[in-house]
C-alpha cells in the first residue's frame, strides 16, 4: 500500500487528525481519544475517591 492508496481521517468534533485508512473504507463519525472520554483523568479519580468512600460520610470530611 502507498501513500496514494490511503486518505485521512479527522475527528469528526474538534477536527484533530487521527490517522490514516484504505481509501475505499468508510468510518462514520470518527472521534479522537479526547472527543470520546471528555472527563480528564483528574475529575475520574475525584468521582472514584467520592464513590469509594460514600458510605463513610466522615471520612470525607
Amino acid at each position: 500500500m502507498n501513500i496514494y492508496d490511503t486518505k485521512s481521517v479527522r475527528c469528526s468534533r474538534c477536527g484533530r487528525f487521527i490517522g490514516e485508512i484504505a481509501y475505499d473504507a468508510i468510518i462514520t463519525f470518527p472521534k479522537c481519544g479526547k472527543c470520546v472520554n471528555p472527563l480528564h483523568e483528574n475529575e475520574d479519580k475525584v468521582s472514584y475517591t467520592i464513590s469509594k468512600y460514600s458510605h463513610n460520610v466522615e471520612a470525607m470530611v
